[in-house]
């Protein structure tokens, strides 16, 4: 049945020839893209995202070098190259939602937001109707407008576009797709004397926080919340005092210091301004079952009953087989067969079925421990 979503789109593949605009950063994965694009006999220009207003930035934030960076390649590929401005789209679509997300206790994921409006939204309709959009993120399509896992699983970022249209899937490109190791596609660099972008850091930062600053202390700067009591979650005693319930994030170490343990974040409540805490990493009170989500994307758009799926609520993490169905409004609702640590509103969940990513949401309520469901049990099949 779900098979059915996608063989009944006419299927769309690049030929030798077609015009095609790839994202740049100034890394390697684009520029070995666009490397392996011009040899593959496609007509390549570069185009280079400007998302951040360096003016503005308190921050640090590479990108007058990355453009610079960008330039270079292009000229070495003898290929053209240009500067879009999407400032005003990405504070509004992109920074402001991710705010107000964490003004509101949420942990927002503004990658996946940037993906589906900015560089797959904005971007590709300022690019030609006839060209293709290429970038290096390390997942595939199939011309049918399905989004599946890229072979390289450890670099797999089919998660970042789970929010992602079919029909803009159907016009995209991922030439890093079928590389089983980033090691190649750093050989590749050498190979196409990109040297330079070779031996360049990876980034694993936010453009608008910058690679030196903790992301709390940008936070600080846009975000007014007061300090407020950190309490022991199983005893209901102050433990000490949070700095703001911004910059916590449910699992982690909440860095607050009382006797031997080591607490860490397992809720938080905003309307008492409390940060809830437990000892130690592997809590009960860390783990959950169950969620429901709001905003969810069906790639295909139509959406399946229910269904066996493997999921996840990071980026990061292992995929969990899970059941898919609706609660008594119509929302999502995801249950893993066994316990997931650290799931907090605000985070993408994202499922598959095997390769081919179907969609995701944004959690909204999680379900308590002793009132998750039993998933159903029978095996993961598309």
């Amino acid at each position: 049945m779900l098979r059915s979503l996608y063989q009944q789109i006419p299927q769309r593949l690049p030929r030798k020839g077609d015009r095609v605009v790839i994202a740049m950063s100034g890394g390697v994965d684009s520029s070995v893209s666009a490397a392996l694009l011009k040899k593959q006999g496609y007509q390549v220009e570069g185009i280079y995202m400007k998302n951040w207003d360096t003016r503005d930035e308190r921050g640090v934030c590479p990108s007058e070098q990355d453009w610079q960076d960008v330039q270079q390649v292009c000229a070495q590929l003898q290929i053209s190259c240009q500067q879009v401005d999407f400032v005003k789209e990405y504070w509004n679509q992109v920074f402001q939602d991710t705010l107000d997300g964490y003004a509101n206790g949420l942990t927002p994921n503004p990658d996946v937001l940037c993906n589906q409006h900015i560089k797959f939204g904005s971007l590709l309709e300022r690019i030609p109707t006839n060209a293709w959009l290429a970038t290096g993120h390390y997942c595939r399509t199939d011309g049918h407008g399905r989004l599946l896992r890229g072979k390289e699983r450890n670099k797999d970022q089919s998660y970042y576009l789970s929010t992602v249209n079919y029909k803009a899937l159907q016009r995209a490109i991922f030439p890093l797709g079928d590389m089983t190791s980033k090691d190649d596609v750093k050989k590749l660099a050498q190979a196409f004397q990109l040297e330079k972008v070779a031996a360049k850091k990876e980034s694993y930062g936010i453009c608008f926080v910058g690679q030196q600053r903790k992301f709390s202390a940008f936070l600080e700067q846009y975000i007014d919340q007061p300090h407020g009591p950190a309490i022991d979650l199983e005893t209901g005693r102050v433990i000490g005092e949070h700095q703001g319930l911004f910059g916590y994030t449910i699992g982690q170490a909440s860095r607050i210091c009382h006797g031997s343990e080591k607490w860490f974040v397992a809720d938080k409540d905003m309307a008492t301004n409390s940060l809830f805490c437990v000892p130690g990493s592997k809590h009960p009170a860390l783990y959950h079952r169950s969620c429901t989500t709001r905003r969810w994307t069906w790639i295909h758009v139509h959406q399946p009953n229910s269904t066996r799926v493997m999921a996840q609520v990071r980026y990061r993490q292992e995929p969990l087989p899970a059941y898919l169905d609706h609660d008594e409004h119509g929302q999502c609702r995801i249950t893993f067969d066994e316990p997931v640590r650290a799931m907090a509103s605000g985070q993408q969940v994202v499922v598959w079925l095997d390769d081919w990513c179907l969609g995701s949401g944004i959690i909204d309520k999680i379900t308590p421990a002793t009132n998750d469901r039993l998933a159903p049990s029978s095996p993961v099949s598309s």
